[in-house]
């Protein structure tokens, strides 16, 4: 006997930016949708990939949600959106989301070199330091970055991740879950690290300009000062 795949249509998009707490809510979105029924949709430098896999379909995937890294310009230009679908994403302070994906990719690299095991020191030689990589054009204001083409209005539910459990129950109020999911974050690389100066962190808020306009904009529309 062959069974079908069950079909789905797609309901929401979660736009992952990079270092918001995506990985946990990405587990947070199986348990509440199933675990079949979300799927890993990123856009990476103008390819489409679907749970890692490269994706050439003109149609959205059968999916419920679709939930991954893209600017939403190129989705909304690439594929036909249905007019109802509902539209999700999560912001963090800027300074501290820079900080944080420095010190994941640094992570990611000394686990990837495997340097100690193999007697090397390439990373060492080779790395640029915070404010290096907080000056290159493409690490900055990332946050307006994914959002281009979309203003926060036009989200069902903008999540500030300082305040995410907070946020976790509202949003699965308003997107109508039948139960709040438990909250256990994965995947979670600290911001605050020892040597990060006063001057440090006034450098990268001021090299990303827009993106502190979008988080103040965000804290504004939930009556939060600021975290």
């Amino acid at each position: 006997m062959f069974f079908l795949k069950k079909k789905y249509v797609p309901e929401l998009i979660s736009l992952h930016i990079p270092k918001t707490a995506g990985t946990s809510f990405r587990h947070i979105l199986k348990e509440v949708y199933g675990e079949r029924a979300v799927v890993r949709f990123d856009i990476r430098r103008g390819v489409v990939e679907l749970n890692s896999e490269v994706y050439e379909s003109e149609k959205l995937p059968s999916a419920k949600v679709l939930h991954g890294h893209f600017i939403y310009d190129e989705i909304q230009t690439k594929f036909d959106l249905p007019q109802n679908i509902k539209k999700i994403t999560w912001l963090r302070h800027p300074v501290h989301r820079v900080i944080s994906n420095y010190y994941y990719l640094e992570s990611r690299l000394k686990t990837i070199l495997n340097e100690e095991d193999r007697g090397v020191n390439i990373l060492k030689k080779m790395q640029r330091t915070l404010s290096e990589y907080a000056k290159d054009e493409r690490n900055r204001n990332r946050q307006s970055k994914f959002l281009s083409g979309i203003s926060l209005n036009k989200f069902d539910y903008v999540g500030i991740t300082e305040n995410f459990e907070h946020d976790l129950i509202e949003m699965a109020k308003i997107l109508d879950w039948p139960k709040i999911p438990q909250t256990t974050q994965k995947n979670i690389t600290p911001s605050k690290k020892s040597g990060i100066t006063d001057e440090i962190f006034q450098e990268i808020a001021e090299l990303n300009e827009d993106d502190m306009k979008l988080y103040s904009e965000a804290l504004s529309f939930k009556n939060i000062s600021s975290f």
